[in-house]
């Protein structure tokens, strides 16, 4: 009798354990998810409420392209990664701001829009762009944000590259990726301006811009935002 309660206390305990657990893991995903929802709100605030233009940044604008929706690894988007940066940069520089959008979106499903780039990449295709191009003869300088889709550029990247003239500029990039790094885009880059000032961009890994906040804005203070 005496070893049948021991036995059941020690289920209970087991039991209690198990169930303490399983509240911790669920607390931890909550503050996970919600600290996330903070952070995507944080960077879609930051463009409705940019600094004061000064006269620097009337002659800056943020260039960009970004996708939303499923991005790797299992993350679905409202606001693509290269996007998030490209809000905080108008918030703390205060600069124009102007999204590459293609003619024709590419699909929220992130296989078919691997497949699709694929494909262009291996047409070399020049993928038509929606909104009509800045007056570029208005900036000195250009951030130019992309990015990196299967170690290269995006091919509407080069379609707007073919048609901005940013040489005698001064161009900052910035880019999102999945451990590539920059691949291959700033030789491409300095090749199609051979004439435009290059200055220190920064590269993030995509799942990362969320933690990035800080580390984005002291890039900007060194460059003297």
């Amino acid at each position: 009798m005496k070893g049948q309660v021991g036995l059941k206390n020690k289920k209970s305990v087991i039991a209690g354990l198990i169930v303490l657990a399983a509240l911790i893991f669920i607390g931890v995903r909550v503050y996970q998810l919600q600290n996330d929802h903070n952070q995507t709100d944080r960077v879609n605030k930051v463009a409705q409420h940019p600094r004061k233009q000064t006269s620097q940044a009337n002659r800056t604008i943020v260039v960009f392209f970004s996708r939303a929706g499923q991005n790797y690894p299992n993350r679905d988007l409202k606001v693509g990664d290269t996007n998030q940066i490209a809000n905080l940069i108008t918030q703390q520089t205060g600069a124009k701001q102007y999204r590459i959008v293609p003619k024709q979106a590419y699909p929220y499903n992130y296989q078919a829009t691997v497949k699709r780039a694929t494909r262009e990449q291996n047409e070399n295709a020049r993928p038509k762009i929606k909104n009509k191009l800045p007056n570029f003869k208005k900036y000195d300088t250009i951030f130019l944000g992309y990015p990196i889709w299967d170690a290269h550029l995006p091919m509407i990247l080069h379609t707007f590259m073919a048609s901005a003239q940013l040489n005698g500029k001064i161009i900052i990039p910035f880019s999102t990726n999945a451990g590539s790094g920059w691949s291959d885009s700033l030789t491409m880059l300095r090749k199609q301006y051979p004439q435009a000032t290059f200055k220190k961009g920064l590269s993030i890994q995509g799942s990362d811009v969320k933690y990035s906040h800080a580390k984005i804005e002291k890039w900007l203070n060194r460059l003297g935002y």
